[in-house]
């Protein structure tokens, strides 16, 4: 069920009235069946993987509470050396209740998503032998959201065990807090501790709750329906056979494409964010107006904010923390004597296992893994420089905070982030470098105003629609940039005024919306992942 559709505002309309209608105290199992139903309507019968993922979770949960207990009950007889015997002893038997729990829940998601992947690589690998199709090529239809709860399954796994958060006794509540359908498609990465309090919590109608909730979702569909869906059939039509058209227009539809991939992310965000909202219950951000970063480290803590912070608190810190980082770095300390790659190399170690799980996170193909070590490249790239560059601006006495050195930082990520979109959306490695090269060979300006870019189903009109939406979506954003809280500013305007807006954004969408013949049924890019 797609979020931008009418059939989902009818289901959120529904479920909305049943929500406020039965007492408070049921809420939180109006949106556990609404959920279900979402998953089920979405893809039917594959909701077993999900029923078991909960169940493997919920009961290794009450194993690790049940362990907690019993040492918690034991230990008041026993005296320092036996406390700290049976402590070592309840420790690695949750480890290995942990470590159960989390592999099997990866094993489904290792199943549907990545098994012709790895497949692939045994059977090559296996060519060298002489054994041919050691795993055969299956054709599997991914279960919805099998990314986005597997990883939220994880984190609330280990939480228990870390006792940042307590076992839940209620299977029911769990299985919400995977389910939820505001976050299930496309995230964000919500955390347990945040969202069962609420889904507890009694919810009364609330005006202010609704309207900004509203509003924030009719943001979401403008840029979903008005920019990324027009932006993705030029897109796709270029893609399609790219040997029709020169480096330029190339060049034009990576440019594109990063627009159109990040107005339909942030646009769906802003969809589930405000649809949650009107329930009265908060999930999390998941974006910062990224194209505002001035380096790649910056951008990635404004983009996917929520992977970055699960790929950091359950890959970087247990790697940075495990006994052969332990290892590795007293070995670095024996040989190296730089003090700038003292303090370089151990992070830099930690943060390729992020990277790589960052690529292959997104996809179950070589060219994301790369992706994923693109960034890392780079971003080790510019710390290894990061004495000689700011030796380089002391010495042509170049201030970091200057206006026109802000600005040239936040275009060079621009650029690195739409080369990096270029290798996302290309079918393959090799086909992102033709594209890459073909931009830099073969790069005629007169491509791009000879009529070229007026492909079949696309007109002028739409690129002036294209253009103005653009606009309208940059001074947002420069504004929210700056501190404005739109929403607040507009409540403080008069009625005529205030409702004259929301009433041009939302007719906007009706008239100028991406709707019929090639832009019919466009699904979510990160849906897919």
């Amino acid at each position: 069920m797609n979020y931008a559709t009418i059939t989902f505002l009818c289901f959120l309309l529904a479920v909305g009235i049943l929500y406020f209608a039965v007492p408070r105290r049921l809420q939180w199992s109006i949106l556990l069946i609404a959920s279900l139903t979402f998953y089920i309507f979405s893809c039917g019968t594959k909701i077993v993987f999900l029923l078991l993922a909960a169940a493997v979770l919920y009961t290794a949960a009450l194993i690790l509470d049940h362990f907690d207990r019993r040492f918690m009950l034991q230990k008041k007889a026993l005296d320092k050396a036996d406390r700290k015997l049976l402590q070592q002893k309840t420790n690695r038997c949750k480890k290995t209740v942990v470590l159960i729990s989390v592999l099997l829940t990866l094993l489904m998601l290792l199943g549907t998503k990545y098994f012709n992947f790895f497949g692939s690589i045994i059977n090559t690998a296996g060519r060298l032998w002489h054994h041919d199709q050691l795993f055969p090529v299956l054709t599997i239809m991914m279960p919805l959201g099998i990314s986005y709860y597997t990883l939220m399954g994880i984190s609330y796994i280990v939480d228990v065990y870390r006792g940042t958060a307590k076992a839940e006794k209620n299977p029911l509540m769990l299985l919400l807090f995977l389910c939820y359908f505001p976050h299930i498609v496309e995230g964000p990465f919500d955390r347990y501790e945040a969202l069962s309090q609420q889904f507890r919590t009694p919810h009364p109608i609330c005006y202010d709750n609704l309207k900004n909730g509203g509003i924030r979702f009719v943001w979401g569909l403008f840029k979903k329906i008005i920019i990324a869906d027009r932006a993705g059939l030029i897109v796709n039509t270029i893609f399609s056979d790219l040997s029709l058209y020169s480096g330029s227009v190339q060049g034009f539809a990576v440019l594109l494409y990063t627009l159109q991939i990040y107005a339909e992310f942030s646009g769906c965000m802003d969809m589930v964010c405000g649809a949650s909202q009107m329930f009265g219950i908060k999930i999390a951000e998941n974006f910062r107006h990224p194209f505002f970063s001035r380096s790649i480290s910056e951008f990635w803590r404004r983009w996917h904010i929520t992977l970055g912070t699960w790929l950091k608190d359950y890959v970087f810190y247990p790697v940075s923390l495990s006994g052969h980082f332990k290892h590795i770095n007293k070995m670095i300390r024996t040989h190296i004597r730089s003090k700038h790659f003292l303090m370089l190399l151990p992070s830099a170690y930690a943060l390729f296992f992020v990277w790589f799980c960052n690529g292959l996170w997104h996809g179950a193909s070589g060219k994301y893994i790369f992706y994923g070590l693109y960034y890392y490249l780079l971003m080790m790239l510019g710390q290894i420089l990061k004495p000689v560059t700011e030796k380089l601006l002391q010495s042509l006495s170049i201030t970091k905070d200057a206006a026109w050195y802000h600005f040239l930082e936040i275009v060079r990520t621009c650029i690195i982030v739409c080369f990096g979109m270029m290798i996302f959306r290309s079918a393959s490695l090799s086909q992102a470098w033709k594209i890459f090269a073909n931009i830099f060979t073969s790069f005629h300006i007169s491509g791009l105003f000879d009529g070229t870019l007026l492909l079949k189903g696309v007109s002028a009109g739409d690129y002036l629609i294209l253009l103005i939406a653009f606009l309208i979506l940059l001074t947002v954003s420069l504004l929210e940039e700056r501190g404005v809280d739109l929403r607040e500013l507009l409540s403080r305007q008069i009625l005529p005024l205030r409702w004259s807006l929301y009433l041009i954004l939302l007719f906007s969408i009706i008239i100028f919306g991406a709707y019929g013949g090639n832009f019919t049924n466009t699904t979510f890019i990160y849906g897919e992942f």
